[in-house]
């Protein structure tokens, strides 16, 4: 594989896992909440659900700074950041889902 094709190889893989990244966290963001605030912070449409929104908020900041600095990587060719911006996002997803088991099992 040419240093071209694994560029190409980890925009593309880092894209899917960005994408991949975003759809859990969002989903995921109220599960991971504390009892208490997760039941409080429910939009009801009366003024509640700030501390999601503003969660959402910061995964919308989060997916820009990830897309940023994969864009930059690949058209700067620099296959080291790269590989780092591919770990940093899997890391993400399984600190998520690792979040997410713990909670289950704790109740």
């Amino acid at each position: 594989m040419t240093a071209g094709e694994l560029l190409l190889t980890l925009f593309i893989l880092n894209w899917v896992l960005v994408i991949g990244d975003a759809s859990l966290g969002y989903f995921m963001m109220p599960l991971l909440l504390p009892p208490k605030e997760a039941d409080s912070a429910v939009d009801t449409g009366s003024g509640e659900g700030t501390i999601v929104w503003g969660m959402r908020r910061l995964l919308a900041v989060m997916v820009f700074l990830y897309m940023l600095v994969n864009c930059y990587a690949f058209y700067q060719g620099r296959s080291t950041l790269l590989a780092v911006v591919t770990a940093v996002i899997s890391l993400d997803i399984l600190a998520q889902v690792v979040l997410r088991l713990y909670r289950l099992r704790r109740g």
